[in-house]
């Protein structure tokens, strides 16, 4: 092949090299080990997958997935919340972002989402001590996981609720918000949802009546303050 000819042909590699580009992150701190099996809640995630098959699977493609912990599990109300938009549930109790990466390939990207809406919290509360920065890693690594695997996906990030019986913790979990916030303004195809205003009375306390007894998981009056907010905002 002549000199000339070879111009051209090196121009679109380096073009194809560049829109294949793969996100990569570099974590600010000490990798956290936790010290409880990854798969603990692999029930649950079976309970998904037959439940999934049985509608199969290829009817459940370019739907809007709401992934996270137990307070995306139990929104009951998610699909009616949510009408006319398509929406699958696939929050896991007490799951973390470690957990929510290790389960992404079979909840998340089999389904070709055409957006995603995540939560989580958990992940100051389980098992070992976890500092906000290590919680902030974690997260991190399946945003970029997502931006591989589902580059045109949009992905909403719903900020960490004020849970009363967590308070002492607020402060921590304020941090590692601020600094999802930092990342996702780096990042066009994510979004931050900010539900804690609507979760506030105009006296400034947390509002009592949008959680259930144990002062952690939400009544139907808090699922409707965060419909009011999420809503319009994924639907657009």
């Amino acid at each position: 092949m002549k000199k000339r000819n070879l111009i051209p042909v090196l121009g679109i590699l380096m073009i194809g090299f560049a829109c294949s580009r793969t996100a990569i992150y570099q974590p600010i701190a000490q990798k956290y080990e936790p010290d409880f099996k990854i798969d603990r809640l692999e029930k649950e995630i079976r309970n998904y997958e037959q439940k999934d098959s049985a509608i199969g699977i290829e009817k459940l493609q370019g739907k809007t997935i709401f992934y996270g912990s137990s307070s995306i599990r139990f929104w009951k109300t998610l699909t009616e919340d949510f009408s006319p938009l398509a929406v699958i549930n696939h929050g896991f109790g007490g799951s973390t972002f470690p957990e929510m990466t290790y389960y992404a390939d079979r909840m998340l990207f089999k389904y070709n989402p055409k957006k995603i809406v995540l939560y989580c919290e958990n992940d100051l509360f389980m098992g070992k001590p976890k500092t906000p920065e290590q919680a902030f890693d974690d997260f991190a690594a399946l945003a970029t996981q997502i931006q591989n695997r589902l580059p045109k996906t949009k992905v909403y990030y719903i900020s960490m609720k004020p849970s009363i019986s967590r308070k002492a913790d607020w402060g921590k979990v304020q941090k590692i918000d601020s600094m999802i916030v930092n990342y996702i303004k780096k990042h066009k195809n994510f979004q931050f949802i900010d539900i804690r205003p609507s979760m506030y009375k105009p006296d400034g306390t947390v509002n009592g009546a949008f959680f259930i007894a144990d002062s952690l998981h939400m009544t139907p009056k808090g699922y409707d303050a965060w419909t009011k907010v999420v809503r319009p905002i994924v639907l657009k």
